[in-house]
């Protein structure tokens, strides 16, 4: 099966909603990590915003199979220093701890030991950040383990065997056999002592607990957890634990490290539930450093789960859950003035005089705080938390990069606000969209069609911006646009050339294995005879798909509305890894399938995406491919009020030749849109945004790409009223009015 071929479709495919609450992999993790890694500093549209495409990659792990190869489109002082660390010195400190002294061979040799059917296995060192190494263990092509490693001292900070996802729909933690108790502390006993030798007599068995993840390979252990002693006396956090599987073999081994149990020590005043008496679950690389989840000895009820950047540098977030999820909370949310005071008093033990620099985002509303800087917002940087009425902290979540007082820009060498209001006249442009789900604001009918003024055809306006989708830059007082799903890139290739389309007054239809074999032949001389088949049924949107492998496994395929066998996707793999053919050729060939594949009556498409060639990996196919919009005089139309192309065609850059079409709309019918020859002028439109979305001069933490910036930057985003904030604002153009949803 070509695994690759349906991650990129995944990837370029996979909506928002369907990505939220994926899990997956450690492995899966660690190769979208390593093709983010290889494509960071290339041209943006040639692969996806990076923050969404971990995501979508996982989306291919749980829909691959179910969905097939056209899976549809739709993100105290010493506390603070503790909590809050520099761009600039996370940098420094990453440079200098990569020096590797502890090769992966060196550090993995006691777990060899102690386990010696890894010793079979080979080692892959994947990724190496803040001093920790992860490494994959490999039996051929299969990933079996994965650890990580201190390089400096060779100290194993966690290792995991892979086991089997569980099915969500047959599994019952009741019918799993674990073993006893005593078993399982006998086992665990026996790895810690082949482990750690000498050091293992150190450290006390605290706790055997039976443990349960629905979302990890496996989904129940005994967990057996271990504190280091001192004298008769436990070190504060120097925890462990070992979970130990159905089969009584080590499946985990977790230890927290000296920074980790420094920064624990430190957060105890402000999360007093947070105490040296505590169980090791969980314990595993993120994007940024540690995750973590423990909870009481002896305590039934609740665990901590908590996200800690770099190797024990900063707190990111921490959370108090049921130990049953199943359960409902025996516990009630804080809220109004007891809410604020609780709130005002844990942010003060955990900052000290920083938490000044804190403000409520909605003063009548407790649980968000905005850091500000010299009375101006800086963005990306604020705190969400929630209290109980007993003033336990149940949730806490902040931006673990902050800045030095002197690496912010100086207000008084930002543009004037009149610079930055002219320079978002020129770019407020017409967008329709034909189904706008408007339900508040002006009396719109709810799916009416509307024609809008908008300053970024690539997102739907909110009340306030955070500068990742558009901002103003405040030194130069440009406009600067980040790319919207799936890397929709409109506003930034600055469209404005719409393509005439001659379109069929109907469907390309294909209603059978044979009439699909028919058109494969027709359109790309491809004979499948001598090919693997099989039928798909995407229930989800009613389309169906016929689909062959051929000899190189590779597919080829035919996907179609099954009711009306209306063709709405097809295509058959590249030539060869050449890349030969330039974009203007390509274009044109891209252009000239169309007029066959378009919806019927479609008679404009604008471009609002390019990806370009190279080789192919696991989040490109490595052919040219041409997004569009469909378009009505000039102006672009979307279907509804989620930004997405309507159509993609690849063009294999070695030959030439179309190799794939897709029909991404939800629908396929056309509605009657509003004139646009009587519309309020532009300046209207812009002096009605500005009422409602006036200016305001920001601090920006992040780019347009979502990535982390070097030092805070200035600039002029949109910024409402706290009722707007969060709601979608439409100019409609034919009345000059809002339209608030």
């Amino acid at each position: 099966m070509d695994v690759d071929k349906q991650i990129r479709e995944a990837v370029r495919n996979g909506s928002q909603e369907s990505i939220e609450e994926v899990r997956f992999t450690k492995e899966m993790e660690l190769r979208i990590r390593g093709a983010i890694a290889q494509n960071k500093h290339k041209n943006r549209n040639r692969i996806f915003m990076a923050g969404s495409l971990a995501a979508c990659l996982a989306v291919t792990a749980v829909v691959m199979h179910q969905q097939g190869w056209f899976p549809q489109m739709p993100s105290g002082k010493n506390v603070a220093s503790a909590v809050a660390t520099t761009a600039t010195d996370k940098k420094n400190t990453e440079t200098k701890q990569n020096s590797v002294k502890v090769s992966a061979e060196e550090a993995i040799l006691p777990l060899k030991k102690a386990i010696p059917a890894l010793s079979r296995m080979t080692i892959r060192v994947d990724s190496t950040s803040q001093g920790i190494s992860d490494v994959i263990l490999m039996e051929g092509n299969h990933a079996r383990a994965s650890v990580a490693y201190d390089i400096q001292t060779g100290q194993i900070e966690s290792f995991m065997i892979n086991g089997e996802k569980p099915d969500p729909e047959n599994w019952d933690e009741k019918s799993v056999k674990l073993p006893s108790a005593k078993t399982a502390e006998s086992a665990a006993n026996a790895f810690l002592q082949s482990f750690l030798g000498e050091e293992s007599k150190s450290y006390q068995h605290l706790a055997t607990e039976t443990y349960v993840n629905e979302f990890w390979e496996e989904s129940i252990w005994q967990s057996v957890s271990y504190q280091r002693m001192e004298n008769g006396t436990p070190v504060p956090f120097d925890i462990l634990s070992v979970r130990i599987n159905t089969k009584e073999q080590v499946a985990f081994f977790g230890r927290l490290n000296k920074n980790e149990q420094a920064l624990l020590t430190k957060l105890t005043d402000a999360m007093p539930d947070l105490n040296p008496s505590l169980l090791l679950f969980e314990k595993g690389r993120n994007r940024d450093g540690i995750t973590l989840t423990v909870g009481k000895v002896n305590q039934e009820g609740h665990q901590a789960s908590l996200q800690i950047v770099g190797n024990g540098q900063a707190l990111e977030s921490y959370s108090v859950e049921e130990k049953d999820k199943k359960k409902e909370p025996s516990w009630k949310q804080a809220e109004g003035a007891k809410a604020l005071e609780q709130e005002r008093q844990f942010l003060k033990k955990l900052l000290g005089d920083d938490s000044e620099n804190y403000r409520l985002e909605d003063e009548s509303k407790p649980g968000v705080y905005q850091r500000y800087h010299n009375g101006v917002p800086v963005l990306s940087d604020e705190i969400r938390l929630t209290t109980d009425e007993s003033g336990l902290l149940r949730y806490f979540r902040m931006e673990p990069i902050t800045f030095d007082a002197s690496q912010y820009p100086d207000v008084s060498t930002a543009v004037s606000e009149k610079v930055a209001i002219k320079e978002l006249s020129e770019h407020m442009k017409l967008r329709y969209v034909q189904m706008l789900d408007a339900s508040t604001g002006e009396k719109v009918e709810k799916g009416k069609p509307v024609l809008e003024y908008t300053p970024a055809v690539s997102f739907m306006q909110k009340g306030r911006g955070d500068g990742t989708e558009w901002h103003i830059d405040a030194t130069s007082g440009k406009i600067s646009y980040g790319t919207g799903n799936n890397g929709l890139a409109y506003d930034q290739l600055n469209t404005k050339k719409a393509h005439a389309i001659q379109s069929s007054h109907e469907y390309v239809k294909v209603r059978s294995k044979a009439e699909a074999k028919a058109l494969l032949q027709a359109e790309f001389g491809i004979e499948v005879d001598d090919s693997t088949y099989r039928e798909n049924k995407i229930d989800r949107n009613g389309r169906k798909e016929y689909v062959w492998n051929d000899k190189n496994d590779k597919y080829i395929g035919v996907e179609v509305i099954a009711e009306t066998g209306s063709v709405v996707g097809l295509g058959t793999p590249r030539s060869n890894t050449a890349v030969t053919v330039k974009r203007e050729q390509a274009e044109e060939a891209a252009l000239a399938f169309l007029d066959k594949y378009v919806d019927p009556g479609v008679t404009e498409v604008q471009l609002a995406q390019v990806i370009q060639p190279g080789e192919a990996n696991p989040v490109s196919s490595g052919e040219w491919e041409f997004r569009y919009f469909m378009s009505k005089g000039g102006i672009p139309v979307l279907d509804d009020d989620n930004p997405d192309p309507a159509y993609s065609v690849s063009v294999d850059p070695s030959t030439g030749k179309v190799t794939k079409f897709h029909n991404f709309r939800d629908t396929h019918e056309l509605v009657e849109l509003p004139a646009s020859d009587s519309i309020v002028s532009k300046d209207e439109a812009v002096q009605e945004f500005l009422r409602v979305m006036p200016l305001k001069l920001v601090y920006l933490m992040k780019d347009v790409d979502r990535k982390p910036l070097r030092q805070p930057k200035l600039a002029y985003v949109p910024w409402s009223g706290e009722a707007l904030a969060n709601k979608t604002v439409t100019i409609d153009a034919v009345t000059g009015k809002i339209i608030a949803d």
